[in-house]
């Protein structure tokens, strides 16, 4: 029953930045991955990232029911400096107490010119209760990895999953009873959950950017740091202020 039940979500980025993984890691030998806060993603990212080469993915995360390799907070990650060729982290540095600190371990544990690909949600709700802290717009998502060359960055869903996801926060704030709130979710969904298709009409429109529900970033570790002026001066949305 619950497969009948639509996402309230699309993602408009994750398959093909991967394919650009993969052929990133392709021209580097021995390749190592690690994937912080993996959940139950073991299987799907196997077929993607070992496909047609010889891959290493260590699989990590905090939660005891994930399917990893090792568990481990991923504020102080148990490897030494340079071992990684890539990190993978998606929707997870919401949840952290200190997203500077593991961006800081995410950089430590990559090697020079290592490539990082990153997730986070800007214009969602709180999905993992009381362990659910913080939201990032897209220069703050740039700022967070600043210690990383952009090669590409933009929306993950936009306006019309946040749509969604408002319309279903809505109709839950009216009830906490489980078995109420989770038929309100089912009817939300089928109801509203078509709406997120039109962020693939607004993905690359700047305006969109703005409400986005969740974006990415694709980088590459460098030494030292991408000023902030460079930051603000990337800034893609509609809203173009200029302060002194």
């Amino acid at each position: 029953m619950a497969n009948l039940i639509p996402s309230p979500s699309v993602n408009l980025a994750r398959e093909r930045i991967l394919e650009r993984v993969r052929e990133l890691m392709s021209q580097r030998q021995n390749v190592k991955v690690l994937v912080v806060g993996s959940g139950r993603q073991r299987q799907w990212l196997d077929e993607r990232l070992c496909a047609g080469g010889v891959v290493q993915v260590v699989y990590s995360d905090i939660d005891v029911e994930a399917d990893v390799d090792l568990f481990c907070d991923a504020h102080d990650l148990p490897f030494t400096g340079g071992v990684f060729d890539t990190v993978i982290t998606t929707a997870v540095l919401e949840h952290v107490l200190y997203p500077e600190r593991v961006a800081a371990e995410i950089h430590r544990v990559l090697k020079v010119g290592g490539v990082l690909y990153s997730e986070l949600p800007f214009m969602q709700q709180v999905h993992e209760g009381a362990y659910d802290f913080t939201r990032y717009t897209l220069s703050g998502h740039r700022r967070l990895f600043n210690g990383f060359a952009e090669l590409e960055s933009g929306m993950v869903a936009g306006p019309a999953t946040a749509l969604v996801w408002a319309l279903e926060s809505f109709a839950l704030a009216f009830s906490r009873r489980s078995t109420i709130r989770a038929v309100t979710k089912a009817i939300v969904r089928i109801a509203f959950g078509w709406l997120k298709h039109f962020d693939r009409l607004l993905v690359n429109r700047p305006e969109a950017m703005d409400g986005a529900s969740c974006t990415y970033f694709l980088g590459s570790k460098i030494d030292g740091c991408i000023p902030d002026t460079d930051i603000i001066a990337r800034y893609v949305g509609a809203k173009h202020l200029r302060h002194t």
